[in-house]
């Protein structure tokens, strides 16, 4: 029996639906990219922002106008607005954040699998893995506690086990993923922290390179720095979840940091970590936000050691504090957050073109017959002629050309 896949949003939502085709296609589900010839679809939803939401209903609409396949949509708009959707679209089978857990099991009973083939339609070679979900903070701007409740972490042998069978499988990347990362373990009891649980995946063999998701500047100490730095595994590239860098604006955000503080963790690790490719959140157009703090905004962000920027126009969520603020004019918010993007550019482009001529460690995502693709340590994409026998190990490739900002050119070293 086929199924097709669709995700939204966060490498969380990546790493639930990484992890559901490979336990369908472990119990006899066939993954197929075209809905035309599926028995069902699963959407994984995000409602982070209004445009994230916009989205998504938009490809619920086309798939329930255009394909026969039974969907079950799950997780954060449907925990959103799940009456609205259920009574449009009465034929779909909609899953909150606490049913999607389920989400495998409830695909046995709707669509008993029809053979006892084990199928693998993935190129096996980085996967995602959850390892924590929800968030204690309030962010004023930010609806996900409300969709995704409290801090929780799995435990530390839970996802040693899952690393080891995906290991098994033949991926040799863990992406390690959570709403917060950072507040990993904080939980459980004993407390563990992600330094705990990075170290004991040091130690698997199969594992040849840990990539850590967005991490969260508040939890952040000297120490995280120095220790994590001495975990050989640990991928030369790290995303900050810094969003404003002016004071006032990150007060207003209930934040509880100021940018003095970022720039010193980003400085450390820039120290520590000298060639990784680093880079950040921000929201452009905050309520309030101010010439003169977008100003300061962007003097820090010139000022920091960071080498990209994901920029998110401000988007107002129902229910947040910062709905209820006077919003800018949305073509000032537009145009901060168009400069924004090109100074972003400029980074990407800056540390890439710094990348020439140097060999950098690094995994096959992709191959065809007329290139194959690799992405480095420090998350570079390199497409390099054709190649064979490289799955499942790490190999090294020098980087020859910049084509642009996302994509350059080299070969195998």
């Amino acid at each position: 029996m086929k199924f097709v896949v669709e995700s939204f949003g966060c490498r969380s939502n990546q790493a639930e639906v990484q992890e559901w085709i490979i336990e369908l296609e472990k119990r006899g589900y066939q993954l197929t990219t075209s809905a035309a010839e599926a028995a069902f679809g699963i959407v994984n939803t995000c409602s982070v922002t209004e445009k994230a939401e916009k989205d998504v209903l938009r490809f619920i609409a086309r798939a329930y106008r255009h394909t026969g396949a039974k969907w079950l949509v799950a997780g954060c708009t449907v925990h959103r607005d799940r009456a609205a959707l259920a009574g449009k679209y009465r034929d779909y089978l909609f899953l909150d954040n606490r049913e999607k857990e389920r989400l495998v099991e409830t695909v046995g009973e709707i669509f008993p699998a029809d053979g006892r083939l084990v199928y693998h339609s993935a190129f096996r070679s980085r996967v995602f893995l959850k390892v924590q979900d929800g968030c204690n903070f309030r962010c004023s701007y930010c609806i996900v506690p409300s969709l995704r409740g409290k801090a929780r972490s799995l435990e530390a042998a839970t996802v040693l086990a899952k690393a080891r069978h995906y290991a098994a499988l033949g991926y040799r990347e863990v992406v390690l993923t959570g709403i917060n990362l950072s507040s990993y373990g904080y939980d459980l009891f004993p407390r563990q922290t992600l330094l705990d649980l990075v170290g004991e995946l040091q130690r698997l063999r199969g594992v040849e390179i840990i990539r850590l998701s967005s991490l969260d500047p508040r939890f952040i100490r000297y120490h995280f720095v120095r220790e994590l730095a001495a975990v050989a595994k640990v991928a030369d590239s790290f995303h900050f979840s810094l969003q404003s860098g002016s004071d006032a604006v990150i007060r207003r955000m209930n934040r509880g940091s100021k940018g003095a503080e970022y720039l010193s963790i980003l400085e450390q690790f820039r120290a520590r970590f000298p060639g990784a490719n680093m880079g950040a959140d921000i929201i452009a157009g905050f309520p309030g936000e101010t010439e003169k703090e977008f100003r300061e905004t962007v003097a820090f962000l010139e000022r920091a050691p960071l080498n990209y920027l994901h920029v998110f126009p401000f988007s107002p969520r129902p229910g947040t504090k910062a709905a209820a603020m006077e919003p800018l004019p949305p073509a000032l918010v537009r145009a901060r957050a168009a400069e924004l993007k090109e100074l972003g550019s400029r980074m990407k482009l800056a540390y890439r073109d710094g990348c020439r001529g140097k060999t950098f460690a690094g995994i096959l995502i992709e191959e065809n017959p007329n290139y194959a693709l690799v992405v480095t340590r420090n998350f570079l994409s390199v497409r390099v002629p054709p190649v064979r026998g490289y799955k499942r190990r790490t190999l090294r490739v020098r980087v020859e050309r910049v084509v642009n900002e996302n994509l350059c050119e080299g070969k195998i070293a």
